[in-house]
């Protein structure tokens, strides 16, 4: 069984995307308790999985500017918030903390026993707004190790908002994310978030790893979401679910419910 289908239950499951708003210390921090935040993000989450998404990632989406890495202060209120969650709604959660701290989403997933993380900038050295993004799966592997964390490691490849140094093909990119950086599943995105994945990219790299556990992590929506689903083993939507399709809104039930029912044709 394929690892994705292993940690979801389902095949081809449906990922959704809570995002959190500003948590301390981030620039648009509107001073709220961390639990009001929380309490916001379950309210999301229950939308989701009440009209049929598989599984969550928790992201700090509302931290913008993001750093290379979190302060404890962002890992607590993480943490505390995805404990809120996972008391709320009964589905494989992961973590992915922005801009890539993969050790701040490995130490959450581990105090929780959450199934995965997301590793933005896990194998490739990346330019991005942030600066210069170094490879972390060395670092991740061990720590993970080291702590005794089961979590799986879902890694991007040429990850939105970002520019690779090393311009290779992705489908070499993505063999060396899973044999070298021992990724569970690689993850391919569109240029920005909300942007469609292309598609040809995913057929690349399905061709040239036709056992690569392999996620569609932007851009998918109702319309398009059949020039995917022959390639991927898993969709990680968010902007499409959401009210009007924008990333800054809540989800919308009958999106993600319409979504749904159309995936289930093709499963």
């Amino acid at each position: 069984m394929n690892v994705i289908e292993d940690v979801f239950g389902v095949r081809i499951p449906v990922i959704g995307v809570v995002h959190l708003k500003a948590l301390p210390g981030a620039p648009l921090y509107q001073d709220e308790s961390v639990a009001d935040i929380a309490a916001i993000a379950v309210e999301h989450a229950r939308a989701m999985v009440d009209n049929g998404v598989n599984g969550l990632i928790v992201e700090n989406f509302g931290d913008v500017m993001f750093q290379k890495r979190v302060g404890p202060e962002v890992t607590a209120a993480i943490t505390f918030i995805g404990s809120e969650i996972a008391r709320a709604v009964d589905v494989p959660m992961g973590f992915c903390v922005l801009q890539s701290d993969a050790i701040a989403s490995l130490a959450i997933a581990k105090a929780l026993d959450s199934a995965f993380v997301r590793v933005p900038y896990y194998t490739e050295t990346s330019i991005v707004d942030a600066g210069m993004m170094d490879s972390i799966a060395a670092e991740a592997l061990r720590y993970r190790k080291n702590i005794g964390c089961s979590a799986k490691i879902f890694a991007d490849v040429h990850i939105k908002h970002s520019y690779p140094l090393a311009q290779r093909p992705i489908e070499l990119a993505a063999e060396d994310c899973w044999h070298r950086g021992l990724a569970d599943a690689v993850i391919i995105t569109g240029l920005k978030t909300g942007g469609a994945t292309d598609p040809e990219d995913v057929k690349r790299v399905r061709r040239a790893l036709p056992d690569l556990p392999l996620l569609v992590g932007s851009g998918v929506t109702e319309e398009n979401v059949s020039d995917y689903i022959d390639y991927v083993d898993g969709i990680i939507i968010a902007s499409s679910l959401n009210i009007d399709g924008k990333v800054e809104n809540g989800p919308d039930p009958a999106r993600i419910e319409k979504f749904v029912k159309t995936l289930e044709q093709y499963r």
